[in-house]
């Protein structure tokens, strides 16, 4: 790894680090709304997958008070989103190299992973503004996507830890 990619990893995981921290660590996080049973809200596409039901549950536990918070962490996952795709292509391609076959696949995971998580987000917008108006077509694709973008993600890491143990046992 040459210096400006180790820079270029640096900067990525760091932003994808403040963005994670402004979306779930501050006191406008969802986390913080408060549940009847006691336990911590789980913003629905957290999950691997959900019906147009738990998404409009979520957004009626979430109230009044909690629904521009949950805007909020999806106009603010838009960010971690890039800075997470930036993250998994230097990662590839550092784990990689250049030359491996396995890098335009890993490549088209996480971009296709980042392109999911973008539909996934934006149909959450458009059905939380919405709100309460249903669009359960719109809430399914939305769930199709989130379970999308946990399979490229897992197939991403698949190829991440396939190419650490033929390194680690040098089969080639």
């Amino acid at each position: 790894m040459n210096w400006f990619d180790a820079a270029a990893t640096l900067v990525c995981a760091v932003s994808m680090a403040l963005f994670y921290f402004l979306m779930e660590s501050r006191t406008k996080s969802p986390r913080r709304i408060p549940t009847a049973d006691g336990r911590e809200f789980q913003m629905p596409d957290m999950r691997f997958h959900y019906t147009p039901e738990v998404l409009y549950a979520a957004m009626e536990q979430a109230g009044e008070e909690g629904r521009p918070r949950m805007r909020r962490y999806w106009l603010l996952d838009y960010g971690f989103i890039a800075s997470f795709l930036a993250v998994m292509l230097l990662v590839g391609l550092n784990v990689m190299g250049a030359q491996s076959p396995l890098l335009p696949w890993m490549a088209a995971l996480a971009c296709a992973r980042a392109a999911l998580d973008l539909v996934e987000n934006t149909l959450m917008l458009i059905l939380l503004k919405a709100y309460p108006a249903r669009s359960n077509g719109k809430a399914k694709l939305a769930g199709v996507a989130t379970s999308a973008k946990f399979l490229c993600l897992y197939a991403w890491v698949a190829l991440l830890f396939y190419r650490l143990a033929t390194t680690a046992f040098g089969v080639k």
